[in-house]
């Protein structure tokens, strides 16, 4: 007689590992329930105030990010960090987006940097490293493996 396995799930927030249909994580108290009602937009508008209390990632996307949309943005303007800006993740953009201004300056003024010795031997590789992000990302979008951040509200009774 074969024995079943037990589909695992990880808590978005301690990243404990459970048995499916598990309602509330062992140890950080979080209501899987909860996650169904979490938003994309309360997250970032928490992250745009500093305040990153009851914020978590998660693989599962909200209800108000698209996956076609993330999927569009990640092929298009992924480069620029699009998809990152899109779900809130503001500083992963940021170092896309200033790593493609980088590059593309070193197109533009290559003559000026190709004089500095060295210059270019050290910052191109680690600028097309950083270009990886993008690609590792489209990956994780088609596998449906990008982490999305997400706001869990407090309950009226206080509960997480």
């Amino acid at each position: 007689m074969r024995r079943q396995r037990v589909k695992r799930i990880k808590c978005p927030r301690c990243g404990l590992s459970m048995p499916e249909g598990t309602p509330a994580c062992e140890d950080c108290g979080l209501k899987f329930d909860r996650l169904a009602l979490a938003t994309n937009g309360d997250a970032k508008r928490k992250k745009l105030r500093g305040d990153r209390s009851f914020i978590v990632s998660t693989t599962k996307l909200p209800s108000d990010v698209s996956y076609i949309k993330l999927l569009l943005f990640t092929i298009f303007l992924g480069v620029f960090g699009g998809h990152c800006y899109y779900t809130g993740r503001y500083l992963r953009g940021a170092i896309l987006t200033t790593n493609f201004v980088v590059m593309m300056s070193f197109v533009i003024f290559n003559g000026f940097f190709v004089s500095i010795p060295h210059f270019l031997d050290i910052t191109m590789p680690i600028c097309g490293l950083i270009l990886f992000v993008w690609v590792f990302d489209l990956i994780k979008v088609c596998c449906k493996k990008f982490k999305v951040p997400v706001a869990i509200d407090l309950d009226t009774r206080g509960e997480q």
